[in-house]
């Protein structure tokens, strides 16, 4: 079930904080470590936190991508 505004191509901030319970500079700092690390645009990486159900789960999902791309390089 995902929320936008009026217009598709705004993503609902409210919505995600109230989700997720957490306040706006650390959905700054969330969605900003996600479009990094999966390559995505910064309106993409929001959207991506709206559809998300367990945001911690979904953190540690993407910080394993990290660490297994980092061994591959090394590799």
């Amino acid at each position: 079930m995902t929320e936008y505004t009026k217009d598709d191509s705004q993503v609902d901030v409210q919505a995600i904080c109230k989700k997720h319970n957490i306040g706006r500079y650390k959905l700054i700092e969330v969605s900003t470590f996600v479009a990094r690390v999966l390559g995505l645009r910064p309106h993409d990486a929001l959207k991506k936190l709206l559809e998300v159900e367990d945001l911690n789960q979904y953190i540690k999902e993407v910080k394993g991508k990290v660490f297994d791309r980092d061994l591959k390089f090394k590799l």
